[in-house]
């Protein structure tokens, strides 16, 4: 019998564009032009700037370029800086059931590649989708157990993917391809403590993991072997990392009608940028805005979540409450629903370092109370529910089932187009934007993805 990673390998490596529904066609070319954003966004700012100067003191190479900057260096310095960009902003993308973010190091990684190797449009197209469907599988084998124990599961599993997706553009065979995961599996990691303090390393996860899937498929590209096992082992990564996960490791996930049903469809796109358990009690809090809500009319809101997520964005409660630096911000329920009450809005603007300090906000965050919620919804389901005790004596009560961005409340297309607009505006002009927004429409069509980069530089 194969393993568990000789299987997905090989259904990985022969993939074609004609074994993609055309939703999920769609739905990566949306992936791809909203991580582009993303990127872009990131750009200018401390997390972005920092990144990329580390990187070009590291060493010189020129096979791949840094989105925005259009600084040449090595693949895996690119993808380092790429993907560590995509997610500085908390704006990427996330898979509901296991809060894997797949699209960052990913499309870090396939541009990376893609442009070392001179990969066609439709080569990098098939490789993200392939990449994407794997990474949310991997999630479902232990949905949220990775959180529990401190890890964030984006770090741990999509280098794994991210050196399929660098190993199939690099053109590696079936057993260099799951020596390639093999390595990756050895060096997988990240820790989420971040979330204590507002650091930034969270945010590099999703670089690291790209350029270590690039690292990872390069050595077994040489010969370098890593074990078959690195699934399923009795040291292998889940065994490792998890294994007392919730219900058991469910191995079942990453072959189940594979290639028949896709996992990619429950891997929702975000409207704000900030952790997306939040973003259904944003919508709340501005529905409650626009009905004329104010700080001054509310003596207290309280907000049920599942008790998975609350010790993640809801706690501790000092913290949450003035939260130290944006990335801080970004995961704090109070701060959040907070600022789309006073604001009316929930923009990037709103995770500044001024706008963190607003009395007016910090001031409406003490009367926001994140309380375990007495009947969760399943995990795949991300739920908002918010009670108003109003100066007035009366009580509101509103409910959001699904987050905007998913399967049930997807966003439009003129919603996901309009984020990439406003993103990308922040830091290319705006015909720059249009030319990359039309090359991913039709990347299919297009002879090397460097065309696709050419687009994304200042």
């Amino acid at each position: 019998m194969p393993t568990y990673s000789e299987h997905v390998t090989s259904w990985f490596l022969n993939l074609g564009l004609e074994d993609l529904p055309d939703d999920v066609v769609e739905a990566t070319k949306y992936r791809i032009l909203d991580t582009l954003g993303v990127i872009l966004v990131a750009a200018d700012t401390p997390i972005g700037r920092t990144v990329r100067e580390a990187v070009m003191a590291m060493g010189a190479g020129s096979d791949s370029r840094m989105i925005g900057y259009g600084d040449r260096t090595t693949a895996m310095g690119a993808a380092l800086v790429n993907g560590t960009l995509a997610h500085a902003m908390d704006f990427d993308d996330t898979h509901n059931a296991s809060l894997v973010h797949p699209g960052a190091p990913l499309v870090a990684a396939a541009l990376a590649v893609g442009e070392m190797t001179g990969a066609d449009g439709k080569e990098v197209l098939v490789s993200v989708a392939g990449g994407v469907e794997l990474s949310c599988r991997l999630g479902l084998v232990a949905p949220m157990a990775f959180h529990r124990r401190g890890f964030h599961p984006t770090g741990v599993l999509t280098g794994l993917t991210a050196s399929m997706v660098a190993g199939r553009l690099m053109g590696l065979t079936d057993a260099q391809l799951w020596n390639a995961m093999g390595i990756n599996g050895s060096q997988a990691s990240g820790l989420i403590e971040s979330y204590s303090d507002g650091t930034w390393v969270k945010t590099l996860h999703a670089g690291w993991a790209a350029s270590n899937g690039i690292a990872a498929a390069l050595l077994a590209k040489s010969g370098f072997t890593g074990p078959a096992t690195v699934l399923e082992g009795g040291s292998g990564l889940f065994n490792a990392f998890v294994p007392d996960a919730p219900g058991g490791l469910r191995f079942e996930e990453l072959t189940k009608d594979l290639g028949d049903e896709w996992e990619t469809r429950r891997c929702s796109l975000k409207p704000y940028p900030c952790a997306h358990v939040i973003h259904p009690y944003i919508d709340l809090a501005l529905e409650l805005h626009r009905e004329e809500l104010r700080a001054g009319d509310v003596v207290r809101i309280e907000m049920p979540i599942s008790d998975a997520y609350l010790p993640v964005v809801g706690e501790p409660r000092d913290a949450k409450l003035r939260p130290k630096t944006p990335t801080h911000a970004r995961a704090s329920l109070i701060y959040c629903v907070a600022a789309a009450l006073h604001l009316g809005h929930l923009g990037v603007d709103a995770f500044s370092d001024e706008r963190i300090a607003d009395p007016g906000i910090i001031d409406l965050a003490g009367k926001m109370h994140p309380v375990a919620d007495p009947d969760p919804p399943p995990r795949t389901q991300f739920r908002g529910r918010i009670t108003v005790e109003t100066t007035d004596g009366r009580k509101i009560e509103k409910v959001q089932e699904h987050n905007r961005g998913s399967l049930e409340n997807p966003m439009t297309r003129e919603e996901i187009e309009a984020k990439f607009n406003a993103n990308a505006g922040a830091f290319l002009p705006a015909e720059k934007a249009a030319s990359i927004r039309s090359v991913v429409a039709d990347l299919e069509a297009l002879k090397t993805v460097v065309d696709l980069v050419d687009c994304c530089i200042a």
